[in-house]
């Protein structure tokens, strides 16, 4: 038998992924967006198999809304894949980390996003327990006021300083 040169071998991934995984994805991404209050409220979210990418009523997410939204948006991406994987997937990671979700939400008075949708974000991250351990890395300016311990969470605040809090993200490691 004749040995393949790797140059031959040809992956398709996309051939892989059917109408049902599209609808699949679809659903959970509308049912994301709900209930971490997207504003304003979108009529369709379609995962777009050609580029791999999410429009929200037929906009890419580089051209939807303002610059914040896209981390917003791939924060949602996250949260759709990582759902999907942990009820499909052989082979589950059970764990996140999402590196300043909220970034850029903030941009002036009148381009700020509203706080339900940072609020929304960190109820819906609290809620999906069962399905894994997310971590969350952001600024203390952009943590929505809530009940964080009586939910359980860890929140680890960094204060660089050595008597204090925790000084970074590995212990007893400092610049």
């Amino acid at each position: 038998m004749p040995e393949e040169k790797e140059s031959d071998v040809k992956y398709h991934p996309k051939e892989y992924f059917t109408s049902e995984f599209q609808a699949e994805i679809d659903n959970l991404y509308m049912e994301i967006l709900s209930e971490c209050c997207f504003d304003p409220t979108p009529t369709t979210a379609r995962f777009n198999i050609s580029y791999f990418d999410v429009e929200i009523d037929g906009h890419k997410k580089t051209n939807y809304q303002r610059l914040g939204y896209c981390a917003f948006i791939n924060t949602v991406t996250s949260l759709v894949f990582r759902r999907y994987f942990s009820e499909k997937a052989k082979f589950d990671p059970g764990f996140l980390i999402v590196d300043t979700p909220l970034i850029g939400l903030d941009q002036g008075v009148e381009d700020a996003a509203p706080e339900s949708m940072r609020t929304g974000l960190f109820r819906y991250i609290m809620k999906q327990k069962d399905v894994g351990q997310i971590i969350i890395l952001e600024n203390l300016i952009h943590i929505p006021d809530l009940d964080y311990e009586s939910e359980g969470v860890n929140l680890i605040t960094f204060t660089k300083g050595y008597s204090e809090g925790r000084y970074g993200f590995l212990n007893d490691v400092v610049s």
